[in-house]
């Protein structure tokens, strides 16, 4: 489950691929994505086995769906490497999804302005926040952060147009409403103190950092 196993499986995916097909030159490309493609179907396997023992698997399938799209776009606190990320991301994923499972009840009972208000409230992190760009990777120029910023909040609001759409009696509205909303949070510095803390505490030698996750 290491980070160590999947980069490894990833350079001799990589290498192996590189030999059959291109060249030993694009190994180290051919590397790098397949680790990533290792590392996502096993993040995802992990994620949906835990989703179909709670029983939340449309719920962790939209939060799943909207905050990788927001994501990508927005950027975001992150742990500093795969394993971490792997269970930071997997906890809160299933305990949201189970969370909005047991109190859609309640949830569906409430005015349609407290799920407006809660998309104004996410549309305003955005706004101040997005986009935010990792440390390895910032944007090279004002134009492109521009750019990210105007497709961020363009998604934003397209989702929750969809959520206002679908009504408060909606278990899918209300999915993407909190998924909106949590990856708004992911943005503010609190979280990335949070994650900062979460990523030291899952850190054997105890030194914490932001990488890609």
């Amino acid at each position: 489950m290491n980070e160590i196993s999947i980069h490894k499986m990833g350079q001799a995916m990589g290498s192996y691929v590189a030999k059959k097909v291109s060249g030993p030159e694009q190994a180290e490309y051919l590397s790098y994505g397949a680790e990533i493609l290792i590392g996502s179907i096993f993040k995802l396997g992990i994620l949906f086995s835990i989703a179909v023992i709670m029983d939340v698997v449309l719920e962790v399938t939209v939060l799943l769906i909207i905050t990788g799209l927001v994501r990508t776009l927005s950027g975001g606190a992150h742990c500093s490497a795969y394993y971490r990320c792997l269970i930071t991301s997997v906890s809160i994923l299933t305990t949201l999804g189970y969370a909005i499972k047991n109190i859609y009840p309640f949830l569906m009972k409430l005015p349609a302005g407290i799920l407006i208000g809660t998309t104004v409230l996410s549309a305003y992190l955005y706004w101040r926040y997005a986009p935010q760009a990792p440390l390895n990777k910032p944007f090279n120029n004002r134009r492109k952060e521009l750019i990210f910023r105007w497709y961020t909040l363009s998604a934003v609001t397209a989702f929750t147009i969809i959520s206002i759409i679908l009504g408060t009696n909606s278990l899918i509205a209300w999915t993407i409403v909190f998924a909106l909303l949590w990856q708004a949070f992911t943005l503010t510095p609190a979280v990335h103190s949070f994650i900062r803390l979460l990523d030291i505490f899952l850190t054997p030698n105890k030194k914490g950092g932001e990488a890609k996750c």
